[in-house]
């Protein structure tokens, strides 16, 4: 009898699960593609007052004040949209960026939606009935490359899908080029992933442009390492869609200690700015180290996270282990994925020598 493998598929393993691992074995988990400096004293701080001195507002449903109907989640959208420089009423608040691609995959099923791949794991599993519009068999993606399939999809199909910056690449868009393939292509809804583009240096959203077929995503989990939270905003002027996804959404959308401490990271003007200036450098000097070993194969970016392009990571990945480090595993098998790893970048010297180590020692030579 062939039973089925005890192991999970490798493409269904997100970052941070390390339950298919043996205990202890990781000390090092570069598979994560959060702010791993995270998350802020203010957001810390905010919880443990609420802990501390508001207890008792744990028992009603979340409202901004006892007995007042006035929900919560506004708070929270209030300070995302003072963030952004948007206006909120075209926000709502969800469980993070997920939720929304929960409910927009079940509203736009008759649809005609493409989605540029390689793209972020949870949106090529809810949108498996897509078309996956991916870069030619021969050719390596680039940002240019990306921006070009986002026009011809949008030619073609009611719904276009992308994250900006790239997960798992990290390839980056320029806003201008988003909005001009919306002006371009004004029967097409444009879906834009934004959940990195805090971590792109200078780039601003697209959120707030103004154009009628975009939608925009992003969330307050990963910029802010806690994504031990679920809290999230949805931003479109398009009336239809907006509704539509606002009927989906529960009564209560977030949980009062999520938005206490969501919101407090939001409104702290001055520990992501300090984290950025740690993450841009080490993440660098991470490009630079894989570059020295695996050379080409190393994808450039300006985020926190690099991709290296390998045909067959497997044996990467487990000569990493035998070091203590993991990083996030794709192959080949799941349609719409780039074979290889995506590390984020060490945050101390100690984890740089890990990996440097690790490296050093790596058995098997590749081609640069």
């Amino acid at each position: 009898m062939n039973l089925p493998s005890l192991l999970p598929d490798p493409n269904a393993v997100q970052g941070g699960d390390l339950t298919h691992l043996p205990d202890g074995m990781i000390t090092l988990d570069l598979g994560l593609c959060t702010n791993r400096l995270g998350p802020p004293p203010a957001a810390v701080a905010a919880l443990q007052d609420f802990l501390d001195h508001h207890a008792d507002r744990l028992i009603p449903p979340p409202y901004e004040a006892p007995h007042r109907p006035f929900r919560a989640e506004r708070r929270y959208l209030d300070t995302f949209a003072d963030r952004l420089g948007i206006d909120e009423q075209d926000m709502l608040a969800g469980r993070g960026v997920t939720e929304f691609l929960v409910i927009l995959a079940r509203l736009l099923r008759s649809a005609r939606v493409a989605v540029i791949t390689p793209e972020y794991t949870e949106t090529m599993r809810r949108f498996s009935y897509a078309d996956f519009i991916g870069p030619a068999d021969t050719a390596r993606d680039s940002p240019g490359a990306r921006a070009d399939r986002v026009h011809a999809a949008m030619r073609t199909h009611d719904f276009v899908i992308l994250s900006n910056p790239s997960n798992p690449l990290g390839h980056f868009i320029e806003r201008d080029e988003l909005l001009a393939a919306c002006h371009a292509h004004p029967a097409c809804v444009l879906i834009v992933d934004e959940e990195y583009i805090q971590f792109q240096p200078g780039a601003p959203s697209t959120a707030g442009a103004g154009a009628d077929n975009l939608l925009v995503l992003q969330s307050t989990g990963k910029t802010f390492g806690i994504t031990g939270t679920r809290a999230g905003m949805l931003w479109t002027r398009n009336n239809r869609l907006h509704h539509a996804v606002a009927e989906q959404l529960p009564t209560w959308p977030l949980s009062l200690l999520d938005i206490t401490l969501a919101t407090a990271a939001l409104t702290d003007d001055t520990w992501f700015p300090t984290t950025l200036a740690q993450i841009h450098p080490a993440a660098r000097r991470l490009e630079n180290l894989l570059a020295r070993r695996f050379g080409t194969a190393v994808t450039p970016a300006d985020v926190h996270y690099r991709f290296l392009h390998l045909p067959d990571p497997q044996p990467v990945l487990e000569h990493l282990h035998t070091h203590g480090i993991t990083a996030r595993l794709f192959t080949s098998t799941t349609r719409g994925t780039a074979p290889g790893l995506r590390l984020a970048a060490p945050t101390t010297e100690a984890e740089f020598i890990q990996l440097q180590e690790a490296l050093d020692s790596l058995p098997i030579i590749l081609p640069r």
